[in-house]
């Protein structure tokens, strides 16, 4: 599916939604948004950018020139400083208003006021730059995207999300062919679901005992576009909890061999494969940036750091999956499964606990695997030596590779992410959606109470969300310079 892609996160369109249809006289209203644009090239999937929506200015006083129900004309004299602040902190411009009347169309009028806008834009900014043009009427947006470079042109905004408590879409008028695969699908969750899978890239980050399974769930449920991101090359103890793997493939890199995989399924899906570890991979880090959802299925805490942050920096719902269980002898010593539970943790960017609250990325945790990575030999070392000698915390700590249980939590996020899409879910008061357990051993489900702290660096009042990078790919710079 062509065309490039808006995000809001829930509060700022709330705010641009109020002041555009809150005109007590019933006229246009207009504001302008700042945004952060992201537009990497992924090998294998269409060019398409996202435009992440940082900031709002509405349009008062000595902006309007003329408004009334059906027309509004602004002051295009006061944008010269609007163009400055985008040139200095990276920043897109966009023009934002209401049709009152219930219009939900772009106008000759409108095409105007655009062109006008642009040109001054490009003329100060250079003619690299992207001017986004949004419409709501009756409750519905659209929006569209002009170049610099052709300011006549129009480019197709294919959707716009909000994410808040959950991901609210606001389609394109483009519809899809129907397919028998997924009628039942359509039936459970209405029409506008399939439209809004195929419409949507989503990044899957370790693609091994849940990552495969997860990926392949994806790909058969109608995502549009897959970008599948490990370092790892298959291994022959993998064989037991994969999808989409053979013992041929023994050797060879996960992400490459999977997206083949998908590929062949004939299912419609576009993959793209980074065969790097996130968390030294600039090209991983530009990838996820363009996508509308991540997935997180490695087993590695620096990882899941580094989505953690991104998820924040880019406005991204994250859904990060892990397993955990420990194995003990009986009075005969065979070994019993004592315990086994999977993890379903639920990111949004404004809603719940980010890892770190929830306690799966911790600084011990991460001294630990950097210490691992230089010093393989102290994986054999007890936690006790570990915490006495080396001052680490860690080691001894594994969970069973077993098939039945990794593709169950796959499973499981799955379920979360269409719930994020279509909300299904009746939960009780005490089970939290942010973070979800499932105990193996005792067949139940349930929540942990993560520590909410106000004081977060990623999460909290004063956290990442929509943050400037500093120039550097996550405020790293491990991961280089952030793209131009």
């Amino acid at each position: 599916m062509t065309g490039h892609r808006v995000t809001f996160y829930g509060a700022l369109e709330e705010r641009l939604r109020t002041w555009l249809t809150g005109s007590p006289e019933g006229h246009e209203r207009g504001a302008l948004v700042l945004f952060r644009r992201h537009r990497a090239h992924v090998e294998g999937l269409p060019d398409s950018m996202r435009f992440v929506a940082v900031d709002i200015i509405e349009l008062t006083g000595d902006w309007v020139l003329e408004s009334s129900p059906t027309r509004l004309r602004i002051n295009l004299r006061n944008l010269p400083p609007i163009y400055l602040r985008c040139e200095v902190d990276g920043l897109e411009l966009g023009f934002a208003h209401s049709h009152p009347d219930g219009a939900l169309f772009f106008s000759a009028t409108d095409d105007r006021n655009e062109q006008n806008i642009l040109r001054g834009y490009a003329g100060c900014n250079g003619v690299d730059v992207h001017l986004v043009s949004l419409v709501i009427s009756d409750g519905q947006w659209i929006a569209r995207a002009r170049s610099g470079k052709a300011p006549g042109i129009t480019e197709p905004i294919r959707h716009m999300n909000v994410v808040g408590d959950a991901i609210k879409m606001y389609l394109a008028d483009t519809p899809i062919d129907p397919s028998e695969v997924l009628a039942r699908q359509e039936a459970a969750f209405g029409k506008p679901f399939n439209r809004k899978l195929q419409s949507m890239r989503v990044a899957v980050v370790g693609v091994g005992g849940t990552g495969s399974p997860l990926a392949t769930l994806l790909a058969r449920s109608g995502v549009g576009e897959l970008i599948l991101i490990d370092g790892d090359t298959l291994e022959e103890t993998n064989l037991n909890r994969v999808r989409g793997y053979r013992k041929d493939d023994v050797g060879q890199p996960k992400a490459e061999t999977l997206a083949a995989y998908i590929r062949s399924l004939g299912v419609g899906c576009v993959v793209a494969h980074i065969s790097e570890f996130v968390d030294r991979s600039p090209a991983a880090v530009d990838a996820i940036a363009t996508a509308d959802v991540i997935f997180g299925c490695s087993d590695d805490v620096a990882g899941r750091d580094v989505l953690t942050q991104a998820a924040y920096y880019y406005c991204l719902p994250y859904i990060d999956v892990g397993l955990t269980g420990a194995i003990r002898e009986d009075e005969e010593g065979a070994p019993y499964l004592y315990d086994h539970r999977g993890r379903v943790s639920t990111i949004l960017p404004e809603v719940g606990a980010c890892l770190r609250c929830q306690g799966v990325v911790t600084d011990a945790k991460l001294a630990y695997e950097r210490a691992l990575r230089d010093r393989p030999e102290l994986a054999e070392l007890d936690p006790e030596t570990l915490r006495k000698e080396y001052y680490l915390t860690g080691g001894n700590e594994s969970a069973p590779g077993v098939g039945a249980f990794t593709s169950s939590v796959a499973d499981l996020a799955m379920a979360t992410f269409m719930d994020l899409i279509r909300p299904y879910r009746r939960l009780s008061t005490d089970f939290r959606r942010d973070n979800t357990w499932y105990d193996f051993v005792h067949l139940t489900l349930y929540s942990n109470m993560p520590t909410i702290d106000p004081d977060c660096f990623c999460c909290g009042s004063a956290g990442l969300l929509c943050a400037s990078e500093r120039g550097y790919r996550l405020g790293m710079p491990s991961l280089g310079r952030t793209p131009n």
